[in-house]
């Protein structure tokens, strides 16, 4: 393997998020966009080949990941020492998710003040973003949100999409109680 295609896996491994060819370059310091786009098909095909637990996706606007393969997450997820967010976290960004663009102090509102540690928390890892609105700001999520759940970047469907994920969930669980008082 050469060293362009090694950094290349070594940039979009080390991200843990979806990268942008500009970004691959500036990170690796390969001399043309060429160059990086040819190294990211070489190694989507390599993984595609080897048949593993890894592969390489293109996601629109020109962004990649390297991740594992979403039809092995369930069965190795419980090896994850712990989860990006804690429950009350992503209590917050869905409530942000689906009621977005809202107003910080709406949030904070609904969610009580411990949404403000879980609001800069989620700003940290790039899931929202929030822009001075008055004396609070308004919070959206951003395209890493969608690209790291598996939603649209268009907000109407990004609500669906994750409206119906949480109608199935109550599904499973209402049949696991019925399952459970049998």
């Amino acid at each position: 393997m050469d060293e362009a295609k090694r950094l290349v896996e070594a940039a979009l491994y080390i991200s843990g998020r979806p990268l942008t060819i500009n970004e691959i370059q500036q990170a690796t310091q390969i001399p043309t966009l060429k160059k990086v786009r040819d190294c990211i098909q070489q190694l989507a095909e390599e993984y595609e080949e080897r048949e593993g637990a890894l592969e390489i996706v293109r996601l629109p606007r020109q962004r990649f990941v390297l991740q594992m393969k979403p039809e092995l997450t369930e069965d190795v997820s419980h090896l994850a020492p712990q989860g990006l967010l804690a429950l009350g976290e992503l209590k917050t960004l869905i409530y942000i998710a689906l009621s977005q663009p809202i107003l910080q102090s709406d949030v904070v509102i609904y969610r009580g003040s411990h949404s403000y540690k879980h609001i800069k928390n989620l700003e940290a890892h790039g899931f929202i973003e929030a822009t001075p609105s008055g004396r609070t700001k308004e919070l959206a999520t951003t395209e890493m949100f969608a690209d790291y759940f598996g939603f649209d970047y268009e907000i109407d469907k990004l609500k669906g999409q994750l409206k119906k994920m949480i109608k199935q969930i109550r599904i499973e669980q209402s049949e696991l109680a019925v399952t459970a008082e049998k």
